[in-house]
């Protein structure tokens, strides 16, 4: 259908509503510099994103961890944020860590050079 639609010149421009997302993406983050006692979550992940590099591969499964690491750690590339996309799997995050760490080691996959395990 979207063929068809832009074939007969039917779909919409969306080139202004995708600058406006990018512009807020470059300037609306989120608060992460906290100077609180005992530290927050949120300068964790301001510290692990100074820390890390951009070669770095962050392996999630559930809970707080997966859904702050989804908003505050700053991935860069594709296949460098490894999660297991649902609730409930306990046991998932160290074997996947493994995996991934014996792919990079074995020439498999260059995707992931180092691995933070990210946990509840």
């Amino acid at each position: 259908m979207a063929r068809e639609w832009k074939a007969a010149d039917k779909l919409k421009n969306r080139g202004t509503w995708v600058g406006e997302c990018q512009e807020r993406k470059r300037t609306m983050h989120r608060k992460t510099h906290f100077d609180n006692v005992p530290m927050k979550p949120q300068r964790v992940y301001e510290e692990m994103n100074k820390v890390f590099g951009c070669d770095t591969c962050y392996v999630s499964t559930i809970g707080l961890s997966q859904i702050a690491g989804a908003h505050f750690l700053h991935v860069y590339k594709a296949r460098n944020w490894i999660n297991c996309g649902q609730a409930s799997q306990l046991g998932w995050t160290i074997p996947a860590a493994l995996g991934v760490r014996a792919a990079t080691r074995n020439g498999r996959s260059s995707r992931c050079p180092a691995t933070t395990i990210s946990s509840s």
